[in-house]
Parts: structure tokens; sequence; C-alpha cells
């Protein structure tokens, strides 16, 4: 009889369906504990494998708050732009909070910056509200890319990010996790953050209110933007500040 029940095909489909769903789960726990992280320098798949061929029909989503995008984030964009066949910058808002510079005019600032670089004419740069994962998967996304200095650096604050977007498309969406991967920055501009630009443009208009020189300011400012835009930073984050 225990063995007539151990056959029975309920019994034993419970126990596969058991089966798969610890498997999932030790897979997304494999990826929060061992990320993927992408270190520099960056490499191509081999042209014409079938790796490349794979990449250059998928589409992958770069998140970030650019505020305000600057020259690291630029060299990430144009090595996604040439293994991949589209770019998506995606800069996430919240609409029940307030901005010193609004997620729209970090959107022009970054659309501004790519339109003046040839090797990023795949790429487009999308405002979004609620879950990024959800657009995502709107827009068949095969990857989900976050930028940073180092796993040591930025690793604490990633992690919390990481586990929403692994375990927030299984509980919210019951869909399948797209993988996260991050890409490190390349050390020629790790010393370049956000935070930096935002406080050079702060002390340019303090220059400019005490009629003091700012010279030099303008050229520390370019060495972390790129020039075209520079202009139109210091002006959006002057304000702001």
């Amino acid at each position: 009889m225990i063995s007539s029940i151990l056959d029975s095909p309920v019994l034993l489909g419970c126990a596969a369906a058991l089966l798969s769903i610890a498997v999932a789960i030790s897979i997304l726990i494999f990826r929060v504990i061992f990320p993927t992280i992408i270190m520099h320098p960056w490499r191509l798949p081999p042209k014409d494998s079938r790796q490349s061929k794979s990449d250059k029909k998928s589409t992958v989503v770069l998140a970030g708050s650019f505020n305000p995008p600057h020259l690291g984030h630029l060299v990430m964009i144009r090595y996604l732009a040439e293994r991949y066949g589209r770019v998506i910058c995606c800069i996430g808002v919240n609409p029940n909070k307030q901005y010193d510079v609004t997620p729209q005019s970090r959107a022009e600032i970054l659309r501004e910056m790519l339109i003046h670089d040839g090797g990023c004419n795949n790429v487009t740069v999308e405002v979004v509200s609620g879950y990024i994962w959800r657009f995502a998967r709107t827009q068949n996304a095969s990857s989900f890319f976050r930028g940073i200095r180092t796993w040591d650096a930025d690793g604490g604050d990633e992690r919390t990010l990481q586990i929403l977007n692994t375990w927030g498309p299984l509980i919210l969406g019951r869909i399948w996790p797209m993988k996260t991967m991050f890409l490190e920055g390349d050390p020629q501009y790790r010393h370049v953050s956000s935070t930096l630009v935002r406080q050079i443009c702060a002390r340019r208009k303090e220059a400019i209110e005490s009629e003091d020189s700012n010279a030099d300011i303008n050229k520390e400012l370019t060495r972390l933007v790129p020039e075209r835009v520079a202009s139109k930073v210091a002006e959006v984050y002057g304000a702001s500040s």
C-alpha cells in the first residue's frame, strides 16, 4: 500500500513541483550572494561568434539616477552600445518625491550628451515611473545593468536594489526576474561622481555671485562631463544649489 501511495501520480507531481521551486529559489539566492560583476577592462565577445550575434539582437537596460550624467557614465554606455543591439538608459522617478533637478532635466542632459557621441546611435533615454523591471519587460530586455565604481565601494547600496530586482518580479509580477549585472567603472573615471559634479557646480555659482573668476572651475567641470554639455550642467545644477 505504501508503495502504491509513493507511486501515485499526484504525489509524484507534487514532489516534482516542490523540487522545481527549490531549484528556482536556489538559483535566485545564488544570484544575490554571488552577483555578476563585469570588471574593467571590459571585453567584447569575438566578432561573428554565437555570443556576439545573440548580443546584437538583445535589448539591455542601464538604470541609474544620472544626477547628473558624467564621463564615467558615458564610457559605460559606449561599451554597452557597442556590445548590444539596443540600450535603454532608465531614470527612475518617484511621483511622491521632490527633486532638486527633475528626472526629465537629467534625461535631457543625457540625451544631449549622447546625440553628439557617434558610438551611441542605438541608445535611448527614458524616464520611468514605478518599477523599472516592469518597464524593462515591456521592452523585451534581456538583461538589467547597474554601473558601479567597484563592488567594494558600492556593493552595500547595490545589494538592496539587487534583492528588489530579483524578488520583486517573482512576488509582484509572478514572472522570472531578468539577470542583474554590475558594470565596474573605468579606473580612469572612478574618481568622477555625480556628487563631485554637483559640488563643482555649487562652487561655480558661488564664484559668479561673488564676482570671482570661475575659469579654473569651468576647466575642472569639463574634466568630469563632456565639454558640449558642461554649460548646461553648470546652469541646471547651479540653479538647484
